[in-house]
């Protein structure tokens, strides 16, 4: 990778590259899946608000029943849960960029996908019961990271790395929340089940809470779970599928049956509010998933734009592509700088 040295002077602040930074998705946003709808609608994160149909089903790409939403770089990748793609748009437009992973490689029927400590794309493979690992700049396939069935694995669909590395897999269909290395994807423990209450068929998100806490959404409620003892410490009467903090650091749950998200108050273990998303016209067709998009320069996603992204975007300036590659035009550039200083701080 070619590396470039430069300074950042006080014209660099100037209205050339501010006038590149007018992110369309940015600060506030959230992309909902319309499973049935095929299509990724936005709202406002702070009053629910529709804004409009981000990447619409007739210039999708074939987008078919989306799932997982992420955002990384210039791009925003969805799972397409019935024809076994993860499909690639812009960031800024939502234009459909490409089939940036098919099924060569076994891939069938994605759910959702997480960027590893790694810098790695990982996808759930529901059907086939694994974890795949990509490439996240070229969607390249790298291996079955987590092995079919291991553990015990039946239908993997969420998924996250909690803050002990551990890679955290929801099994749809064995009921349950198992625990891998985060370094080698090999099985490590079963941290609750259907003991514990999940239903087969019906275990789905999961999200960690800022004190380690792991939460997961079965049997129509959200399960609240001790990982270091296995314990299921709370309970909360909320139907779910997807399951995400907020930037707020409180968590949402979506409410498929009633296309709707579910704000909780992570602390005290209740729903604030059922119907966070604005009623009418533009209602998702089956909300089952959800995403918070990062404010666009945030690279590291702590919530804040800053010196440690500004220090990332340096680090990258001149390369083909990358995290910092905020626009999408497949290089680091100026461009990409004064997007990151409009939103800065």
């Amino acid at each position: 990778m070619a590396r470039h040295s430069f300074r950042i002077s006080i014209g660099l602040i100037g209205a050339s590259l501010l006038s590149a930074a007018s992110p369309a998705l940015g600060a506030g946003t959230i992309l909902v899946s319309s499973d049935f709808g095929h299509e990724v609608l936005r709202y406002d994160a702070d009053t629910g608000d529709f804004i409009d149909t981000f990447i619409p089903a007739a210039a999708s790409g074939g987008l078919d029943q989306p799932h997982g939403i992420l955002t990384h770089g210039g791009f925003v990748y969805v799972a397409s849960f019935e024809n076994d793609r993860v499909l690639r748009y812009s960031r800024n437009t939502g234009a459909f960029i490409d089939v940036f992973i098919n099924n060569t490689d076994g891939l069938n029927a994605p759910v959702m996908l997480v960027i590893g400590p790694d810098g790695m794309l990982y996808v759930t493979s529901q059907l086939s019961d694994e974890v795949h690992r990509h490439d996240a700049h070229t969607g390249a396939f790298i291996d079955v990271f987590v092995s079919a069935g291991s553990g015990g694995l039946d239908g993997p669909s969420g998924m996250a790395f909690g803050p002990d590395g551990r890679l955290y897999v929801a099994g749809r269909h064995s009921a349950d929340v198992i625990a891998y290395d985060g370094a080698t994807g090999a099985f490590d423990e079963v941290i609750v089940d259907s003991a514990d209450g999940l239903m087969s068929g019906n275990t789905f998100g999961i999200s960690f809470a800022s004190n380690g806490d792991l939460f997961v959404a079965s049997a129509n409620q959200i399960f609240r779970a001790d990982v270091g003892t296995g314990a299921v410490v709370a309970t909360i009467g909320v139907g779910s599928i997807g399951l995400e903090r907020g930037p707020d650091g409180d968590l949402y749950a979506a409410r498929g049956g009633a296309n709707q998200l579910a704000h909780i108050d992570p602390v005290a273990n209740v729903s604030l509010t059922n119907t966070f998303l604005g009623a009418g016209a533009n209602t998702p067709n089956l909300l089952n998933f959800f995403h918070f998009a990062p404010t666009i320069g945030d690279i590291n996603a702590d919530g804040v734009v800053d010196t440690a992204d500004l220090g990332i975007l340096i680090s990258e300036f001149g390369n083909a592509g990358g995290i910092a590659d905020l626009n999408g035009d497949g290089v680091v550039d100026t461009a990409d700088l004064g997007q990151l200083i409009a939103n800065f701080g």
